[in-house]
Order: structure tokens, then sequence, then C-alpha cells
């Protein structure tokens, strides 16, 4: 697994109006083979990718956050049991663990109904922080309205 500095992931997430500390970073593990064979996996599309897998049941959870990268990279990832995936970049082979910083999860009934109200979109980190009052657990509401 590729090692960041999470003192650094905090920072910049501290940066973009979250609340660092709120943020729980887990390990973002590859999936079985036969799973990830059944799994939409479009390149480059992370959000519309886990939004289908968690509709089909490839997932539980629709799990929105950031990569820890330097820079960190918005992307959305899928929870299943007590584990998580990214089959969007698993997909595209040599596939290591990483770290991901999770922001919310959805459920596949609310990520459909924050959906609906995204203009049929998936739920990403621009949405999430125009909707920051509902979020204030991981975002700075105070901060955006300055």
């Amino acid at each position: 697994m590729t090692q960041v500095n999470l003192d650094e992931v905090r920072r910049q997430l501290t940066e973009l109006n979250y609340k660092a500390d709120k943020i729980r970073i887990v390990t973002v593990s590859p999936m079985d083979e036969a799973l990830l064979e059944t799994c939409t996996t479009t390149e480059n599309e992370c959000f519309y990718n886990s939004y289908m897998n968690v509709i089909y049941g490839k997932g539980e959870r629709y799990v929105l956050g950031y990569r820890c990268e330097d820079p960190i990279i918005d992307h959305a990832i899928i929870r299943k049991g007590d584990q998580y995936f990214d089959p969007t970049l698993q997909a595209e082979g040599d596939f290591e663990p990483y770290q991901y910083a999770i922001l919310t999860e959805f459920t596949v009934f609310d990520m459909m109904k924050h959906a609906k109200s995204n203009k049929d979109f998936p739920p990403d980190v621009d949405y999430l922080l125009s909707k920051a009052s509902k979020f204030k657990n991981v975002i700075d509401a105070e901060k955006i309205r300055k």
C-alpha cells in the first residue's frame, strides 16, 4: 500500500472546508475478480460506476470522499459488509490498496433520492458542499458562509 502523510491529507481537507478530525480514513481493498467482472467499470467514471454498482447490488453503500494522495482526489467507491472497494481503479489493472477519506455513505434509497435532487447525477463532492447544512458533521458550514 502506498503510504501517504495523513497530516497533509487532513490539512488539505481542512482547506476545502471539511472537519478533518471528523473524517474517517479507511483502506480500499481489491475485490474478488469474479465480482469485479460483474461490476460497472467505465474508465474515469467513479461516481457513475459506484452509483450503478450499488443499484445493482454489487455494493451496499455508495461512499463519497477523497483518495488520499497528494493532492487529494474526490472520488466515489462502494462498501460491501465492512470492506471498501474501488471497481473503477481496480479495473484499470495493477491495483494497490490505498487510503480513502470518507465524507459520507449512502444507502441505495438515499443515494437515489439525492441523485433525483441533483438532476439525476450521482451525489458528488460539489453536491455535498451545496447541501453543507445537511452534512455539517463533516463540512464546516460556517466557513463556507463567510
